[in-house]
């Protein structure tokens, strides 16, 4: 009778061992199918990154990323055709570079009349959404001195800050939604060495920021 408590004991152990065993084997599986998944989820997010050329860090999600394509969609969209206005995205959100030349004379910070049409089409799309605005000025590496700006700072910064007050004067936009920079010539895009770098250079980018 001894032995036989002792025979069913150590049948009992042995059972027990064995569904242990199971079940590690089978978490094991789990974690290995969930690394798996894990691995190709990232892989495609980064896929989808590359094939929409979006310079984005690491940390964007893929509603910001389509959000930022749907803006640019829209923009394209809405602005005429011209080969001086160019949309892309960056880390900060969508950017609308626009050439000195589309908005400002040489040297000057007044708003072109004929660029007048440019600027209201930005506005009126920027008023169907509520993205935060930079508008920031940008010149290139030449010297400027006249009787109204005396360096680059002040010129890049002028046509900044004259961009943003005809925003606000067609009171489409909160206020609390803008702000203007001016960077003068030390933010370059392409070397100043040449006379088609200088004039990437010379630019206003309007930053609609991502949410």
């Amino acid at each position: 009778m001894r032995n036989d408590y002792y025979s069913n004991s150590k049948d009992y152990i042995n059972r027990w061992v064995v569904s242990y065993a199971d079940l590690v084997t089978m978490l094991l599986a789990l974690f290995i199918v969930l690394f798996s998944i894990s691995q190709n989820v990232t892989k495609y997010q980064a896929k989808i990154i590359k094939d929409n050329n979006v310079l984005v860090p690491e940390s964007i999600t893929m509603a910001e990323i389509q959000n930022l394509e749907s803006l640019k969609e829209l923009f394209e969209k809405n602005l005429v055709k011209n080969e001086d206005i160019k949309f892309f995205k960056d880390s900060r959100g969508l950017v609308i570079r626009l050439n000195n030349s589309v908005l400002f004379d040489e040297g000057s910070a007044i708003i072109k009349t004929e660029a007048y049409k440019t600027i209201d089409d930005i506005i009126q799309t920027i008023s169907t959404i509520d993205n935060n605005i930079i508008v920031e000025g940008h010149t290139d590496s030449t010297p400027i001195h006249n009787k109204t700006y005396a360096s680059n700072w002040e010129l890049s910064t002028a046509r900044a800050t004259n961009i943003i007050s005809y925003m606000l004067k067609t009171g489409k936009i909160n206020p609390k939604r803008l702000s203007a920079a001016g960077y003068g010539e030390h933010m370059p895009v392409a070397e100043n060495t040449s006379s088609g770098g200088r004039l990437l250079n010379r630019r206003v980018d309007i930053i609609i920021l991502k949410k």
